[in-house]
Order: structure tokens, then sequence, then C-alpha cells
């Protein structure tokens, strides 16, 4: 009985060591790859919103190419699924969907049934 007790309790505890180490967030995404938050946020990191140049470009595109680049790399292998990088709204920024934060929101929802998982 102890050892099936002992069994079940470590079976446990490596359950939630696994779902702490896991990314939750882009940021943890991010992080677990090396990025740090200055990387994104400035030099007044953790705290500061993401900063934008004059064209209000955000700082994604530095590591990730702009729009165009980016829906080169996402074009789905079935072709009647949808790009979500290449749409009618044109550029949006970047945290018009990828929260950093907080869950991803899948904004072409708001209107279509695309039904894709957003990081």
């Amino acid at each position: 009985m102890k050892t099936l007790l002992a069994a079940i309790l470590g079976t446990l505890v490596m359950s939630l060591a696994a779902a702490q180490t896991t990314p939750q967030y882009l940021a943890d995404r991010h992080v677990a790859r090396g990025v740090q938050c200055a990387a994104c946020h400035g030099q007044d990191a953790p705290k500061a919103a993401l900063p934008e140049d004059k064209d209000r470009h955000e700082p994604c595109v530095a590591c990730h190419g702009f729009y165009d680049k980016v829906a080169q790399r996402t074009v789905p292998k079935n072709p009647e699924e949808m790009n979500p990088h290449s749409q009618h709204d044109g550029n949006l920024p970047c945290t018009t969907c990828h929260k950093g934060h907080q869950a991803g929101k899948n904004y072409c929802a708001g209107c279509h049934y695309y039904n894709f998982k957003v990081p």
C-alpha cells in the first residue's frame, strides 16, 4: 500500500513539475528560447509596453520580419486553409492576435469561422 501511494505521489509531483516548465504564453516561449524581456520591451522591461517606431512597427519585426515575410512562412499545407498573415485587413499590428503575456486571440474569428490556435 505504501509503495502504491508513493508511486501515485511521485507521478503527481512529476506531472506538476512538467506543467510548470511548459511555456504557457508567447512571452514564456521567448524566455524559454533565451530571449530577454528587454529585447521586446526595451530597457524599461518588464513593465514597459512594446515600443513602436515612427511607422508603428513593433519590435517583433526585428526577429520575425515584416508581415509579407511572416505570411510566406505561414502558408498552410492544405490550400483550403486560411493563412492568418495573408488576409484582407492588411498589416495588422502583431499584438492584434499575439498577446505575449496572455492567451493569443483569433482576430479573424470575429467575422469568419477560422479555427486556428494563436500562440
